[in-house]
């Protein structure tokens, strides 16, 4: 049956390579497809053949060689029939003339949707290889969302393609390697696929970076020897004890794959030959119970190294890896890694989301999978916004990059990129927390902004009405989501910004016809930007509304603009009146505090709780000094009737003041503490008006720091300096 399929392909692709893939394809599958399928899979290879004809790889193979060994590939995972079709016909659309309606009739839609997903973009204009890159990883990521065989197809694709890349040349081997490196191991590993994920990452190793690679080769086999008796011995004593305790166990030493070394010498910066984790070992037993039970017996075998133990079987990882891991001081001294691990879960270890391929009734649906892959949803968020290279940028910061776990207060687990910093936990929850932030506590401290968040840290983002985000924070966010948050809140406010501008210009510019009673001249705004258009390269502008934003910015002048408009004819001159209209965003009261519905009322700040702009405030009326401006949930406020309490809110005149409030410290007294507590403020652009300290007990230091402030921010800022200082306690508002 295997043979005939051979017989019915051209004569020309007939070769020993095609008959050597194809049998090893065959005797893969055999032992898990039906008769049935088995005759299904033989057709497709008779179609991809006919197809591709005399079509030949860089290597010189025939072309349907690489189809095969694709499918092949995947037949290791044990993957179902319509992915194996899909991987043999995965080239036949973009590189031969079979049309999608023949490979659908044949096959069926499920085949066709998987081809059509890794199939590249045609020949469309791009600006660059970036772009067709990003479209390209676009379009398979969408596919995916629905159905996750099309990246496995896409990942056992490339894989093969970077076992015959040393037939291209050295610039095509350098540009391949690189994004195998950035984006399809990083994507393995996302899945869970270890055994694709290592075969990348040391064949893009090998192009990318030879001399490194046939160094750490060198340096690993002269080690072989010494290795590889230390590692017997060290299975002879485990085992050994393993039979005594009647434990059915699989173990073998395990090798560490070449760029994997590499990234570990580059973090530790250490040569091979320290590198202790190159001895390690793998047991394999039958449940979870006995993976417990193994690693007692481990630990009382050899002395297990402090800090070095993980539990990946009650907290997996996210691409669902589980196994124990701890290190030991092995038989003759030397560290000893030693992974203990079920079946199931070494078959997950190496195939991640294949082995947990399941079909349900009548549909080729995922079991239980969704939950798990939501990360994919997570890479097309946003994906009416920005272009190719925000897309690029999104999947390589967020999708392919190792999750760290926070929490929110009320102790929801939030997922984040490695490095994020409380401005991404932010954007995460709502856009409006982020855009509202003006600092963040972890684990009940303020921290700055730039704190980068770990595995289990508690975060709780302060805001206020009066919040914004600043341009700085481009560089402190780590996730492209907040990045594009932050990138479309400015967006926006330069577009009102413009918009207010025009509306000025137009304004100024229609008053200044009014004065004149320039009867030929329409002041209607749908009259005169016609009219600025035609005019608006003679004055070095754009369009009619870039010279209404010249107006409203002050830099042209409508009797400038008039003189262009009435074709230099004369107009009497009249004399300039002074501008009435505030600039663009200003109110015409430039006070510190708006009291609502009352102008010209005296406001005093409560010196109890002295708010600064950012804090929510509220007004009471008092008989002799007007209105007194307390922070909300002062408790002075708090004992005041409501008939006395006034809406009040911070007004635009805070721009550019200071303001003065409180801080109280507590800190373990040592020598330069008040020196340290000093800089730290004044490092952060802090006035300070007056500290009082005292030490209790001969060990407590407690300060009372009055300080002038921007803002809420600011002061949050400085607040988070404070907590960096050594032997400091806690650092709260007085």
């Amino acid at each position: 049956m295997r043979d005939s399929y051979i017989g019915r392909i051209p004569e020309t692709e007939r070769t020993i390579s095609v008959k050597f893939a194809w049998h090893e394809l065959w005797s893969k599958v055999t032992y898990y497809l039906t008769k049935e399928e088995l005759k299904k899979l033989g057709e497709a290879f008779v179609m991809a053949a006919d197809a591709h004809g005399e079509q030949k790889r860089s290597s010189g193979d025939p072309y349907v060689v690489h189809s095969i060994n694709v499918a092949s590939i995947l037949a290791d995972m044990q993957l179902d029939l319509v992915t194996l079709i899909a991987a043999l016909l995965h080239d036949v659309l973009e590189d031969t003339a079979l049309s999608a309606e023949k490979v659908k009739s044949a096959f069926g839609d499920d085949v066709i949707t998987l081809v059509d997903g890794v199939t590249k973009l045609g020949k469309l204009p791009f600006k660059s290889f970036e772009d067709y890159q990003a479209e390209n990883l676009r379009k398979m990521f969408v596919v995916m969302a629905k159905d996750i065989r099309v990246v496995l197809i896409k990942l056992a694709d490339r894989l093969h393609n970077m076992r015959t890349l040393g037939a291209l040349r050295r610039d095509k081997q350098l540009r391949i390697a690189k994004e195998t490196l950035e984006i399809y191991a990083p994507l393995a590993h996302r899945l869970g696929i270890y055994q694709v994920k290592r075969g990348l990452e040391d064949l893009a190793f090998k192009y990318s970076d030879p001399d490194m690679y046939y160094e750490i080769r060198r340096r690993v086999r002269k080690k072989l020897p010494e290795r590889e008796a230390i590692i017997k011995k060290a299975i002879e004593i485990l085992q050994d004890r393993l039979k005594q305790e009647s434990i059915h166990f699989k173990v073998k030493g395990r090798a560490k794959h070449f760029y994997s070394i590499y990234e570990k010498m580059n973090r530790k910066k250490l040569p091979v030959e320290q590198l202790y984790d190159l001895l390690a070992l793998r047991v394999v037993v039958d449940d979870v119970a006995a993976c417990y039970t193994v690693l007692g017996i481990v630990h009382t075998i050899w002395k297990p190294i402090p800090g070095q133990f993980d539990d990946y079987i009650a907290n997996p990882k996210t691409n669902m890896y589980q196994s124990l891991h701890t290190t030991v001081v092995g038989p003759t001294g030397e560290p000893l890694e030693v992974q203990i691990r079920s079946a199931e879960m070494n078959r997950l270890a190496e195939y991640g989301i294949a082995a947990h391929w399941r079909y349900k009734e009548g549909g080729n649906v995922l079991d239980d999978l969704d939950a798990r892959l939501t990360w994919i949803r997570q890479a097309l968020e946003g994906d009416h916004e920005g272009g190719p290279t925000e897309f690029l940028e999104r999947l390589k910061e967020d999708v392919l990059t190792s999750d760290v776990f926070v929490f929110t207060p009320q102790g929801k687990v939030v997922s984040l990129p490695k490095g994020s910093t409380p401005i991404d936990f932010a954007y995460a929850i709502h856009t409006q927390v982020g855009n509202r932030c003006v600092g963040a506590m972890v684990n009940n401290r303020i921290v700055s902004l730039t704190y980068e968040v770990k595995n289990g840290d508690i975060v709780k983002i302060i805001t206020s009405p009066q919040g914004t985000p600043s341009r700085d924070w481009l560089k402190m966010a780590r996730s492209s989501k907040a990045k594009g948050k932050i990138r479309s809140f400015f967006r926006q406010q330069e577009k009102a910004e413009r918009q207010e501008k025009i509306e000025r210009g137009h304004e100024l510019l229609e008053r200044e016809i009014k004065r004149r009673d320039i009867e030929d001249l329409s002041a209607e705004y749908e009259d005169l930007i016609p009219l600025l258009n035609r005019i608006a390269r003679d004055i070095g502008h754009a369009n009619g509304e870039d010279i209404l934003v010249a107006i409203g910015n002050n830099t042209l002048s409508p009797s400038t603009l008039i003189q262009k408009l009435i074709g230099r004819t004369q107009v009497p001159a009249l004399p300039e009146i002074p501008e009435e209209i505030p600039p663009a965003g200003i109110k015409k009261t430039d006070s510190d505090i708006i009291v609502e519905g009352a102008e010209g009322v005296q406001v005093v700040i409560a010196n109890c709780c002295l708010p600064v702009p950012g804090d929510e405030i509220v007004g009471y009326s008092t008989r002799s000094r007007g209105i007194t401006v307390h922070r909300s949930g002062c408790p002075n406020v708090e004992e005041a009737g409501e008939t006395r309490l006034i809406q009040i809110s911070w007004g635009p005149g805070t721009r550019g003041n200071r303001y003065t409030t409180r801080l109280k410290l507590e800190a373990m007294d040592r020598s330069g503490l008040f020196t340290d507590v000093a800089q730290a403020i004044m490092a952060s652009d802090g006035n300070i008006v007056g500290i009082k300290a005292n030490v209790v007990g001969g060990t407590l230091a407690r300060m009372k720091i009055e300080i002038r402030v921007r803002d809420i921010e600011h002061l949050y800022a400085i607040v988070a300096k404070l907590n960096a200082v050594k032997n400091v306690i806690e650092v709260t508002r007085g």
